[in-house]
């Protein structure tokens, strides 16, 4: 599946088994994606892990 980045508009290739809440990399611009829906394809920035602080 071919998509934009949501940070960079750079050209992603999305594979077809991909999932919602996957995580994929951005080529151009190294930015953390989420694939929020698979239809329609929408990626959103990854949300930051938190730290657990040694809980």
């Amino acid at each position: 599946m071919d998509s934009q980045c949501v940070s960079c508009s750079g050209e992603l290739q999305i594979a077809e088994d991909s999932y919602e809440g996957e995580i994929v990399s951005c080529p151009g611009c190294a930015a953390e994606l989420e694939i929020y829906s698979t239809n329609p394809l929408k990626l959103v920035i990854a949300p930051e892990p938190e730290e657990d602080w040694g809980e």
